[in-house]
């Protein structure tokens, strides 16, 4: 530890004290001459506190004032930044929060998108401003609230209040077919469990003792609500009957009033071709419905009715509003993407994984209307600690830095219990491995291709909200998000501008008070420290002269000495802006100078490095993958598609390979390049052919274009279990024209985790009609089709489709009108 202080005229020496205690008692430790000193021999991560006193003939003088600081070690780190290895845009939609506390600081703050949203949105009537608190508070109607500074609750209100801050807004549009009454004062039974009514209750409402909780006195069994205590009937729209002596809410009024609110502007979403910024949620966390909202939904939500009452909302809101941009199904938590709600529910589709499953059946029947009606596919992502009842603040301190490897880390297993346990997932590979985002968008992109993810709820404040820890995993998090192409994310809450995490939020979206934030495009660094305790991320400015690399170094006891390397950049000067836990709430900003390859990060400090320079090798053409991660299984194939994203040329394709990072077998597979140009109008072509055992398998793609410059993009391929299969029968009959056919087949689950029976198995024809295009397997796990043949004479062939949860089986039929 350094050492000085201001001199004493009459001092002859000083004596050093030192303490591990705020206040003492201090030990001295040194006597100097001089008006500084180095003390030594202390532990890293350790906070002493030292006084001084002055000293001559006469005596010695009290002491000064306190100082502290942790003593500091140094672990050195190699960091590697290749900006012509993994280039893809980062979506400026990343940056989003939920009911930031003002106007003010959405733009102060940066947030790229402000959400309305959580439970109390599920029960939101438009026209009152009210909603129901449901199991949150004793199901009770209030009055809603909006921005921090505009609490009147009014959603039209918000929608111009974000925008005028020069934000986006995402709303969220209710399923729940209950609406709020007004507020409750006491007197008017604006609850759902009136003690009057149900008698004594587990619990009341302190404020109002009639409001129960809804669970009789044993706190385990449930009460049936009545919902027009509490609610009014939410329709439709006015084809619909408003039952006598109610006073009904329509959504199509409400979704006619959000789309004039919205009005026009372009969101361009990266991967993906969505333009709008009319973002909307359908309804929020369904799966859990029956436990939020048990008044007006008190048994588990379903598999079946949560796709069927999304399907039919989202068509409804796109008829309403046109430019609607639709997310779903916004759902809760990990057990619950897996297993939903009701525990038989699972078990009844065969045992294929809940949000696996949801996604299929969308797909499916939005491909049977011609009509896409899932526009993002949203999840919240909280991620899952252990059981930290008994864990110091350190320790909450070290996981909340150290969490968000559950989003990325292909070898983090999770602390969590949820998690890590067999009975989460029979089917997913690696149960206990989070690998939350790759693994949710190779589930999306093998089921339901050019949907992108949103993440519209995600937070880790194991130490507090207002805890540095929280700062630095926010900003851990936002590097995440962007370089795991994630195209819309909302943190639940936007950070306090009185927290660290506040600053956090600014390295990226205004870290100079004047809206410069970290670059539009991801380019890829690898480096040899711990992830616990240091990540790196950087990205390109659109023109290529300006490279942000943000450092963090979360470990609070050793200082990080870390040399960069560039490939295809070559830095001139740099500026540094840095959040410390010594300025928790400011972002101190250093002096431009000349680049440095080795630098020294304080503990505990978020660092963002603004670094002038020159691209090198500048590409003619961006390509992608398309896509970069997908699901196949065991022993699969699946094809990629390269395509340019920008600019002009034609790109070459070549070594495509499996990284060593499982090896052998389940990336013993191999990629065989079948189209090498890719070009403006014509996609490339990558054949994979999977290993034969679940795990992630990374793999790495070179490509070079007529500029000479050579890009690597990168990707996983997700290995599930063997798949499922079909055995047909019906194949090849000849009957005359306008007859009927019958078609049938048997699945056989194998090894994939799922059962026979409740599998839903989609048939499509060239020529003639089908009984049904969607057919649920028996208990003996058959799906029988009649197919009518055409009245003209000729081969129709048919195709039946298995879930893609169970490996996506395929059997093709040709039968013969005569």
């Amino acid at each position: 530890m350094s050492l000085t202080w201001n001199a004493v005229a009459t001092a002859t020496s000083y004596n050093v004290k030192r303490a591990t205690a705020s206040g003492g008692p201090y030990t001295k430790v040194a006597t100097v001459s001089s008006t500084s000193d180095t003390d030594s021999g202390l532990t890293n991560g350790t906070t002493y506190y030292y006084v001084v006193s002055a000293v001559n003939a006469h005596g010695e003088g009290g002491n000064s004032s306190q100082a502290s600081a942790m003593a500091a070690g140094t672990t050195t780190v190699s960091a590697t930044i290749d900006v012509l290895a993994n280039r893809h845009a980062i979506s400026p939609y990343v940056y989003g929060g939920s009911y930031p506390e003002s106007a003010a600081k959405i733009s102060d703050s940066g947030l790229s998108v402000v959400r309305w949203g959580g439970n109390a949105t599920s029960t939101y009537n438009w026209q009152l401003k009210t909603y129901n608190a449901d199991a949150d508070w004793y199901f009770e109607d209030f009055n809603a609230g909006g921005l921090g500074d505009n609490t009147d609750g009014d959603s039209i209100q918000f929608i111009s209040d974000v925008k005028n801050a020069g934000s986006r807004p995402l709303m969220t549009m209710v399923m729940l077919d209950w609406a709020a009454k007004t507020a409750e004062d006491g007197v008017n039974g604006h609850w759902s469990f009136s003690v009057a009514k149900f008698g004594a209750q587990c619990g009341v409402d302190q404020y109002n003792t009639d409001a129960g909780n809804g669970l009789k006195p044993d706190c385990s069994t449930p009460l049936i609500a009545d919902p027009n205590d509490a609610y009014f009937p939410l329709l439709d729209d006015h084809s619909q009957n408003c039952s006598a002596g109610s006073s009904c809410i329509y959504r199509s009024d409400w979704a006619a009033a959000m789309a004039t609110a919205f009005g026009s502007g372009n969101c361009d979403i990266p991967y993906s071709s969505i333009t709008s910024c009319h973002f909307y949620d359908l309804d929020n966390e369904v799966d859990i419905w029956g436990g939020t909202h048990r008044d007006i939904h008190p048994d588990p939500a379903g598999y079946d009715e949560l796709a069927n009452v999304y399907v039919k909302q989202a068509t409804n809101l796109k008829a309403w509003d046109p430019q609607a941009v639709r997310l779903g199904p916004v759902s809760c938590c990990w057990w619950f993407y897996w297993n939903g709600a009701d525990g038989n529910d699972k078990g009844n589709h065969a045992g294929i994984d809940f949000l696996p499953w949801w996604l299929n059946e969308v797909y499916w029947k939005d491909q049977i209307s011609g009509e896409r009606s899932l526009d993002m596919f949203d999840i919240h992502a909280y991620p899952d600690g252990p059981d930290m009842s008994s864990y110091t603040l350190a320790q909450k301190q070290a996981m909340a830095v150290s969490i968000y490897r559950d989003y990325w880390d292909p070898t983090f297993t999770s602390p969590s219990g949820t998690i890590n346990q067999i009975y989460t997932t029979q089917i997913q590979p690696n149960h206990a491995i989070p690998f939350r985002i790759p693994r949710m968008r190779a589930v999306v992109n093998a089921t339901y291709p050019g949907t992108p993810l949103a993440i519209t709820e995600w937070s880790a404040e194991f130490a507090g909200a207002a805890d540095f820890s929280t700062a630095l995993g926010d900003a851990d998090a936002y590097g995440v998000l962007g370089r795991e192409r994630v195209a819309l994310a909302t943190r639940w809450t936007a950070p306090n501008s009185g927290n660290p995490n506040y600053q956090a939020l600014k390295l990226y979206t205004n870290y100079d008070g004047s809206h410069h934030g970290f670059g539009t495009m991801s380019v890829a660094v690898s480096h040899n420290g711990n992830p616990n305790l240091f990540s790196t991320y950087a990205a390109l400015n659109s023109s290529g002269t300006v490279l942000t690399i943000m450092v963090l170094n979360k470990d609070p006891g050793n200082l990080a000495q870390v040399t960069f390397a560039t490939n295809g950049f070559t830095p001139a000067s740099e500026t540094s802006y840095t959040l410390s836990q010594s300025l928790p709430t400011s972002i101190v900003a250093g002096s431009s100078q000349t680049w440095s390859a080795t630098q020294t990060f304080a503990p505990y400090t978020a660092t963002l490095l603004v670094v002038s320079g020159t691209q090198n090798n500048v590409p003619a053409a961006e390509w992608d993958l398309n896509p970069d991660t997908t699901m196949v299984a065991a022993g699969g194939t699946v094809t990629l598609n390269p395509a340019v994203t920008s600019g002009s040329g034609t790109i070459t394709l070549s070594n495509a390979t499996f990284d060593s990072y499982e090896g052998a077998p389940a990336c013993s597979g191999s990629l065989n390049i079948t189209t090498a140009a890719v070009t403006t109008t014509t996609n490339g072509a990558i054949v994979v052919n999977a290993g034969n055992t679940p795990g992630f398998c990374h793999f790495t793609v070179s490509g070079t274009d007529g500029a000479g410059a050579t890009q690597m993009q990168g990707g996983w391929i997700v290995v599930g279990n063997l798949a499922a299969t079909f055995t047909k029968s019906g194949d090849g009959q000849t009957e005359a024209a306008g007859s009927q056919v019958t078609l049938a087949v048997t699945l056989t689950p194998g090894t994939s985790g799922g059962t026979k029976s409740g599998a839903s198995v989609y048939f499509t024809t060239d020529a003639g009609t089908l009984s049904e295009p969607i057919v649920v397997t028996d208990s003996s796990g058959n799906a029988t089709v009649t197919l009518t043949l055409p009245a003209s004479p000729g081969d129709v062939h048919v195709k039946a489709e298995g879930p893609f949860g169970l490996g996506h089986p395929v059997a093709t039929f040709t039968e013969t009108a005569q």
